[in-house]
């Protein structure tokens, strides 16, 4: 079983968008490259094709882009609230965030907590905006805790 840090669930949300958008950029950028050199040499092939083939990675990576919009945002949001879950919770069971590690990088019901070394569940409510937290034992105690 994997666990989550605050720290990993923070820089896993901005660390995805940061790699699609650069790799967006640094395709325009082929893009841009290629026409100035077509433009500066007409009647040379090579830098065309080379235009074209830039023009299509860009394609791609613009369409794949939108394509995950949706679905990018969704889990964004998912991971927002599980950050402000993960403060309030830190919060209110008086422990520290380097100590709290969740089983789970969005908010869903089940989740499994680890503190120290005890392990809790946390039962969301219907309207997520309450929880309850019971004391659980795993079975497997093979953990995996990423930071």
């Amino acid at each position: 079983m994997t666990f989550y840090s605050v720290d990993y669930l923070t820089k896993q949300n901005n660390l995805t968008n940061t790699v699609v958008i650069l790799l967006v950029a640094l395709t325009f950028v082929l893009l841009a490259v290629g026409l100035v050199a077509t433009f500066r040499h007409r009647f040379n092939t090579r830098y065309r094709d080379l235009t074209i083939i830039a023009f299509l990675f860009f394609v791609f990576f613009a369409g794949v882009q939108f394509t995950d919009l949706q679905n990018t945002n969704i889990k964004n949001s998912q991971q927002s609230q599980m950050t402000a879950f993960i403060k309030n919770y830190v919060k209110a069971q008086h422990v520290k965030t380097d100590d709290v590690y969740f089983n789970s990088t969005s908010l869903v019901d089940g989740m499994i907590a680890k503190e120290g070394k005890n392990y809790y569940q946390i039962g969301l409510s219907k309207d997520g905006q309450s929880y309850t937290r019971t004391q659980v034992y795993l079975v497997n105690a093979n953990v995996e805790v990423q930071r």
